[in-house]
Order: C-alpha cells, then sequence, then structure tokens
C-alpha cells in the first residue's frame, strides 16, 4: 500500500492539488493508496476516500512520527505531498513533492523578518530530514532548480511533473464586461494590497465602470478594504468568499481578465485554469509566469503605477493577444512514476 501524506495541506494551491490527487486515485485502485489528512481539511475533500483508507490527525510533527513509527511496516511506498520529508529514516522508497517557493527563499515577496525566520527554520528541518536516496517532485524547471540551489539536491534526484485540472464550463454563462478575477489567499506574496491600490489609480483616469473580484475570508476582506480604503466608486470590489470548484468555474466564465500580482510562486495554478476558459491573463513579469503561461499583458508588480497602467490598457485594447498554457498536464506521469517505483521497492 501506497502512503500519501498530506499533513499541512488545507487550503490554498496545496488543497487544489491534493483534490485532484485524491479524485484520480480513487478511479484507479483505491485500496492502494491510504491518506494521511490534516484535521484542517474539509470534510468534502475527506468524505471522497474510503473510511478505512484515511487517518486525520492534527498538524504536528509529534503526531507525524508517532503515526510514521507505528505504522511504517504496513506501506512499501511513501509520497510526502508537503513538502516536508518523512519524520523517520525509511529505507523504503520516498517521494516529496515540492511546491512551496517561500521556503526556499522569501526574498522580496512582502513578508517581515519573523515570517522569513519560520520559512528559514522550517527549510533547514527539510534539510535534516532529507535523505540522498529519496526522489523530489516539483511543478516547474524553475523550482528544480532552486531545491537544487538552496538544499543542494541532486538534479538527478529531481523530476517535474506538473498537474493540474481541465474543467468542463457551465452552458449559458454571460460574460459580464471590464470584470477581473484574483483567485488567490490573502498571503503577503500575493500582493493583494497594491493590486488594490492599482485599481483605486485607474479608476481616477477613466470614466468605465470596472470590478475586481476576490477570492478572500471575510475577515482577510475586511482587513484589505480597510488597508486600502477602499470605497465603491466606478470601481467595485467584490469579494466572492473562498470558493469550491463548481462556483470558481462559474465566475472564470464570468470574467475577461484573471489578474494575477503575486511576487511569488511554486507554480500559479489559476493560471492555467483560468486559460483554459479563454481568460486574457494580465500577469506579473516575472520567471515563474513566463514558466508555465504566454500572459495576454504583463506588469511590474511591485509598482502600483505599472499595474494600474495595465488594467487600463487591457480594458481599452479589443485586441489583447491570446494566452497561451506552455506546460502539458504530467499527472499521469506523476502516478505512473509512483506505481514504477513502487514496482521497483
Amino acid at each position: 500500500m501506497i502512503l500519501i501524506d498530506s499533513i499541512y495541506i488545507h487550503n490554498s494551491g496545496g488543497r487544489a492539488l491534493l483534490e485532484i490527487l485524491i479524485n484520480y486515485t480513487q478511479t484507479q485502485q483505491k485500496d492502494s493508496y491510504y491518506f494521511l489528512i490534516d484535521s484542517r481539511l474539509d470534510k468534502f475533500l475527506v468524505n471522497k476516500i474510503p473510511a478505512d483508507n484515511y487517518k486525520i490527525l492534527d498538524a504536528s510533527e509529534k503526531n507525524r512520527r508517532k503515526f510514521y513509527i507505528q505504522n511504517k511496516i504496513k506501506f512499501t511506498f511513501f509520497v510526502c505531498f508537503s513538502n516536508v520529508p518523512p519524520p523517520i529514516t525509511l529505507k523504503r522508497p520516498v517521494i516529496i513533492y515540492f511546491h512551496n517557493d517561500l521556503i526556499l527563499n522569501a526574498k522580496n515577496s512582502n513578508f517581515g523578518l519573523l515570517q522569513r525566520f519560520k520559512f528559514y527554520l522550517k527549510k533547514r528541518y527539510i534539510f535534516f530530514r532529507m535523505n540522498e536516496a529519496y526522489f523530489w517532485v516539483v511543478q516547474s524547471r524553475i523550482m528544480k532548480e532552486n531545491l537544487n540551489k538552496y538544499l543542494r539536491i541532486n538534479l538527478s534526484k529531481i523530476y517535474i511533473f506538473p498537474f493540474f485540472e481541465k474543467f468542463s464550463p457551465i452552458p449559458e454563462i454571460r460574460l459580464v464586461p471590464n470584470t477581473f478575477l484574483y483567485v488567490a489567499s490573502l498571503s503577503k506574496n500575493k500582493n493583494h494590497k497594491k493590486l488594490i491600490q492599482a485599481f483605486i489609480e485607474a479608476s481616477l483616469k477613466t470614466n468605465k465602470t470596472f470590478t475586481l473580484k476576490l477570492t478572500l475570508t471575510p475577515t482577510e476582506f475586511e482587513k484589505i478594504s480597510i488597508e486600502t480604503n477602499y470605497k465603491k466608486s466606478n470601481f467595485e470590489l467584490i469579494n466572492l468568499g473562498v470558493l469550491k470548484k463548481e462556483s470558481l468555474i462559474y465566475y472564470y466564465q464570468e470574467a475577461n481578465f484573471l489578474i494575477y500580482p503575486s511576487l511569488k510562486e511554486s507554480f500559479g495554478l489559476p493560471l492555467i485554469e483560468a486559460t483554459n476558459f479563454s481568460l486574457k491573463i494580465i500577469a506579473s513579469d516575472l520567471p515563474y509566469v513566463h514558466e508555465i503561461i504566454k500572459p495576454s499583458l504583463t506588469f511590474d508588480p511591485y509598482s502600483v503605477e505599472s499595474i494600474s497602467k495595465s488594467i487600463l490598457k487591457a480594458m481599452e485594447t479589443d485586441n489583447l493577444p491570446e494566452t497561451k498554457v506552455l506546460v502539458e498536464n504530467k499527472l499521469d506521469n506523476f502516478m505512473d512514476f509512483i506505481i514504477s517505483q513502487d514496482v521497483q521497492k
């Protein structure tokens, strides 16, 4: 049996990836997979897994270590899905799926000294728990290079398997003119404050009515509204809340543009998802963006003025280039890799 350890995965991009993985395994030999689940993960996902094929734990290395010690002989292969290697040394095959670039380097990502120090401590712990026999999987070439640079992992041990879901459109959803969507949590690197300030600035330079829709919790939305001194004008700021997949599909189809000012990403799943619905993507002029898509328009994410100009240009230009995806879905390859290593154990 294969253990998929998803402790520390419960929201944002990690949750989206875990849902894709759970859905996939339940269409295969589902009894071959056992999930270690973070207690903060919503029951909607947990209920997709047979009751005998998961264990829920409060997220901590102490609880994780206890589980591994008590159950390690039950599993032939281990997949650590949340960046952190096993809490004990294992002599059986192990894959660490690494998808948080902030742990490696949080510079220029809007985080304060304390949070950067926490990322540093986590990186040191990962380094301490590493084993040269383990395999590592990432979503992009940039992440592979960063793992090699910051954790000194041999490039031959790092594999690139990005994966994402291709959504089916909902019929008869009408496009709402001049609608911008930003799918992200209120993490510092997501750059919401400069984004909203840029929309406010753009509103002073046009008579057009336009809307920015966010996907934050009510508390996060209230916080960022106060911080930016937002007041409704010809620019309307709307919070959609944290969306389930079906609702997200609806709002992707309704919007003209996905705007993506994030300062650092391991992949940027909404960039792929939005392209699936033919949105024009306006994004940070940063390497992670150009690694996975060819955007319609870019801006300097550190400059409110640059973001504001791109908003106005998007609304005023009828023939913006189409956004194109530059990566392939490698989910089948990733699962084949897991199975092949399990067979060779």
